[in-house]
């Protein structure tokens, strides 16, 4: 047998120990087997079989060769049979009686094997079946997965994969799960590392082994801020980015997009052939319990990107880097291990988190947030959604057998929008989807309706199935106050109303569902200002016209007015009355200086502007008593009512009423 690859020159001293050790007679045999190689296998650093075997079973600081050896030998009379049918050499001789008693060689000689090192020299070997089974195994691995040297590991994985019996019982003895340390040693991910040294492979995977260059990429649109990333990428200082966006709008969606791009050769000519490694923070740190662990791991990954001219590295959750490693404050951590790197630009890096945490943790270490210019990703339009995910949708599709019209994608997209309010597209239609498709396959539907859709939020129909009469209708008037009032005004250009919903959630009886439209920009007066905080009291409003009450709903629409008039008052120096406009109040923690007539004077304004907003919002809920009318009683034939259907009655509306 010859092999492809080529042997590293710890698997040639391997093989050369072992044909040692069976010219010497040590285990007489006349040829390699699996007893010898599973010996020097462990005495190889490369192989990570003692380290493995140290940590799961016996005392890390118990010799590799002694423990292995010692188990051996007790397996020593399962290969020291001596042939019956072999002529005797001691036959004849005086001490023919005392040489019967010592072991014979055993003839497990099956064929000749070849190898070649990586200086192209060829060795050869006598290998028993059982070894020669090994390294069969190992060249059938490295031509499939195109690997061209063979080194410790890869014959420790073979070992796993054909559950060689004295590995097995070594194991045992040791009390290791043979199984879990199969897992451990899957030939799948040993043999296609690529880029990534096994004993970093616990915590970096390569996102280029992901894309699949045949198919059209799942991430669309997004195109400003590839080109963002690429050309922060392209700089000669600083060359490092940070995506910042709320979760769920696709952050790491940017980097597999790029990602993509480098695979087919779409990326700039600078980054053909670059390797985007990601790396997970919680997986390095996982398991070091000791001190020095996490140390060395840094090390370790330290030095690999280093020696690495073509990565980008892309960390989530970036602000995790801070303190992870360390185990008393002031001591070396990632952050501090990575600053080198990212100063001298060996390393292009990519970081993801929230503008919350950036400006938590991430902004508050000066050395490390200059080394990263912003990349920020908002939350797409409803109306962008659909073009953005229809890739994902059909890889979706494929999955799970179902289809599912543009007509049901754009409805979930209303319903994504009204029962999870406070995540974020695209993530949160893609996982309505998700859902519904597995709904609709369970159900024997070939396509995805309207009833898949809803059957996710069964829940909250049985809420308002328990609601009364009244119960619904004060909901109803109060989310058709809050479009009314949205709609009426002429300050909020930007606000696109989505959809209207009185049916139950976890946070809430109803919502009014709308974006900000990022092509408009209003002019931020007082009188914005106003619009702003009647639109919070439209419902408050509206419930008053229904029962002469308010419920605790319309309560907390007047805390987000509240809220939204103090900083207003304290922060944009606006007031209710010209007189006092030019009040500015220092209000943040770092200033803490509201005086008893300050607070009153602040107090006072507050009042104001809100009795101005509610005044505002009483004006237009007047104007328009019929249409609140129409659309409470619409609310509670339909439950919720998409942008479309609200606009079509708005339009009829104002048309009838211009007239």
């Amino acid at each position: 047998m010859k092999f492809e690859a080529l042997a590293s020159e710890k698997v040639i001293r391997l093989l050369d120990n072992c044909a040692e050790e069976v010219k010497n007679g040590v285990w007489h045999l006349d040829a390699i087997n699996s007893y010898l190689l599973l010996e020097q296998v462990a005495l190889e650093d490369d192989s990570f079989l003692d380290e493995y075997l140290a940590a799961e079973g016996m005392d890390a600081e118990d010799d590799t060769y002694a423990y292995t050896s010692m188990y051996l030998s007790n397996y020593q009379n399962k290969i020291l049979i001596v042939d019956e049918n072999a002529e005797n050499p001691s036959e004849g001789n005086e001490q023919a009686e005392e040489n019967q008693k010592a072991p014979q060689y055993q003839s497990v000689f099956f064929a000749e094997m070849m190898v070649m090192d990586e200086n192209n020299a060829v060795h050869k070997y006598p290998m028993a079946k059982d070894g020669l089974e090994i390294f069969e195994k190992v060249n059938q691995r490295c031509m499939t997965n195109k690997v061209k040297v063979i080194t410790p590991l890869h014959i420790t994985s073979a070992m796993f994969e054909l559950e060689v019996p004295v590995l097995r019982e070594m194991c045992s003895d040791l009390s290791v799960n043979f199984r879990v340390a199969k897992r451990h040693f899957t030939s799948a991910e040993i043999f296609s590392v690529g880029v990534i040294p096994y004993e970093l492979s616990g915590f970096l995977n390569c996102l280029n082994d992901k894309v699949d260059s045949k198919k059209p990429c799942d991430i669309l649109m997004r195109d400003k801020e590839t080109e963002q990333l690429w050309n922060i990428l392209l700089k000669m200082n600083k060359c490092n980015a940070v995506i910042i966006g709320e979760a769920g709008v696709g952050k790491s969606a940017l980097v597999e997009k790029l990602t993509y791009e480098i695979v087919t050769g779409e990326c700039p000519e600078e980054f053909v052939g670059f390797a985007v490694i990601n790396l997970d923070v919680n997986s390095l740190i996982a398991g070091t319990s000791y001190r020095g662990d996490s140390e060395e791991r840094i090390r370790q990954l330290i030095e690999f990107l280093e020696n690495q001219d073509h990565v980008i590295l892309f960390i989530d959750e970036v602000h995790t880097i801070l303190g992870a490693g360390s185990c008393f404050e002031g001591e070396m951590d990632l952050s501090n291990a990575l600053k080198p790197i990212l100063a001298r630009g060996d390393t292009k890096v990519i970081g993801a988190t929230t503008e919350e945490e950036y400006q938590a943790y991430f902004a508050r270490d000066a050395a490390l947030s200059r080394r990263f210019e912003r990349v920020v990703v908002d939350e797409p339009e409803a109306s962008k959604v659909y073009p953005m995910i229809k890739n994902k949708i059909r890889t979706l599709s494929k999955f799970h057998g179902v289809k599912i019209s543009k007509t049901t994608v754009e409805y979930a997209i209303m319903i994504a929008n009204c029962f999870a309010f406070d995540k974020k597209n695209p993530d949160k239609t893609l996982d309505l989807i998700d859902r519904s498709m597995v709904v609709a396959k369970r159900k024997g539907k070939s396509e995805v309706d309207k009833e898949s859709v809803l059957a996710n939020f069964d829940i909250f129909y049985e809420l308002y199935d328990g609601m009364g009469v009244d119960a619904r209708k004060e909901v109803a008037y109060h989310e058709a106050g809050h479009y009314i009032v949205g709609k009426a005004s002429d300050k909020l250009v930007e606000i696109n109303m989505l959809a209207v919903s009185i049916m139950p959630a976890e946070d809430y009886l109803g919502v009014t569902c709308y974006e900000y439209r990022k092509d408009r920009m209003p002019f931020r007066n007082k009188d914005y200002y106003i619009d702003m905080l009647a639109f919070d009291l439209g419902g408050r409003v509206a419930e008053k016209v229904f029962r002469k009450d308010f419920t605790s709903g319309a309560g907390q629409d007047l805390n987000n007015a509240t809220r939204t008039a103090f900083n207003v008052v304290t922060k944009f120096g606006m007031s209710a009355t010209d007189n006092e406009r030019n009040n500015i109040f220092l209000n943040t923690s770092d200033y803490p200086m509201f005086s008893e007539k300050s607070t009153n004077l602040i107090n006072k304004e507050v009042q104001d502007l809100i009795s101005a907003a509610y005044q505002r919002a009483e004006s237009i809920i007047e104007e328009n008593k019929d249409l609140l009318e129409e659309l409470a009683q619409k609310l509670l034939e339909k439950q919720i009512m998409s942008e479309k259907e609200l606009d079509k009655i708005w339009q009829r509306y104002k048309k009838k009423h211009h007239q």
